[in-house]
């Protein structure tokens, strides 16, 4: 909604678009509103503030940017905004869709990336988006040259918000095996659950992965076979005589069930067969 002062409001924009990628110099009095409408067609928007001030605020958190800062953000996600009076800002929009083969997970997209105009990475961005101005004629042109344009800027941008959360993860690497072990619990029923798996759905390389478990003198699988004999045991305390070890061991995706019973007896003493049989007695005496 536009805020009217005394000289009226005043809205400019000016820059170019070709194909999906659209690169326009914005200038805005004070404005507030609500953008995002829950489509997939929804693009991935970064703002270049270059004057003034915007605010957003959506479920995951609230950012000011101020000049010499750059937020990206996912619109398909409902962000209210305020812009201060005399506002400029630098957008740039492309297809969320292109960022999805170049990211380790979606979860990237939850938050926005807010970075200072300093960093190497938004410099390169800007630098790049100056490029394709100058060059505004043969891109027009060409097909080819428009493709590359928005390739180049859907690397930048995802390679920005991976960065911005593999970094903060690997900050916090409890957080990390937190999160990997929450992942792991809810799929151990799944028979591919894998580290690969599990490190993208975290959205963390493998190798920090790898690394969150050794730094607590474990690894991924070994975890997961833990809490698979576990299942499997109360499985077996449950079901009793009619219990089957060969179905058991199935259903927890051990190899076979030699497999098991070699697992179960270095945990439990004793084969799950074994086991049983003693358990049963001990509860008959009880």
């Amino acid at each position: 909604m536009p805020q009217q002062s005394a000289h009226g409001f005043k809205f400019s924009a000016n820059g170019h678009l070709f194909d999906s990628l659209l690169s326009v110099k914005v200038y805005c009095d004070s404005l507030t509103g609500i953008s995002g409408s829950n489509l997939d067609q929804d693009p991935i928007v970064a703002d270049l503030v270059t004057a003034g001030r915007i605010s957003f605020a959506g479920k995951y958190g609230t950012h000011s940017v101020t000049p010499g800062q750059i937020c990206i953000r996912d619109t398909k996600a409902s962000w209210e905004f305020d812009c201060a009076p005399a506002t400029r800002v630098r957008v740039v929009t492309i297809p969320r869709h292109l960022l999805f083969s170049r990211i380790r997970s979606t979860k990237v997209l939850n938050q926005a990336y807010v970075s200072d105009i300093s960093a190497p990475e938004v410099r390169f961005l800007v630098n790049f988006l100056e490029a394709i101005e100058k060059t505004s004629n043969d891109l027009d042109l060409s097909i080819s040259a428009q493709n590359i344009a928005l390739d180049t800027c859907a690397t930048l941008f995802s390679g920005m918000l991976s960065e911005r959360t593999e970094l903060g993860l690997q900050e916090h690497p409890n957080a990390t095996l937190k999160a990997a072990k929450n992942v792991i619990e809810k799929n151990l029923d799944r028979h591919d659950l894998s580290p690969a798996m599990v490190a993208q759905t975290v959205g963390v390389s493998l190798r920090t992965l790898h690394r969150s478990f050794s730094a607590s003198n474990d690894s991924i699988m070994a975890f997961a076979r833990r809490r698979r004999l576990q299942k499997a045991h109360g499985e077996l305390v449950r079901l009793g005589n009619t219990a089957s070890v060969s179905e058991i061991a199935a259903r927890w995706h051990f190899a076979d069930a030699s497999h098991f019973i070699r697992h179960f007896k270095s945990v439990y003493g004793t084969t799950p067969t074994a086991y049983l049989r003693n358990y049963g007695e001990a509860s008959s005496e009880n």
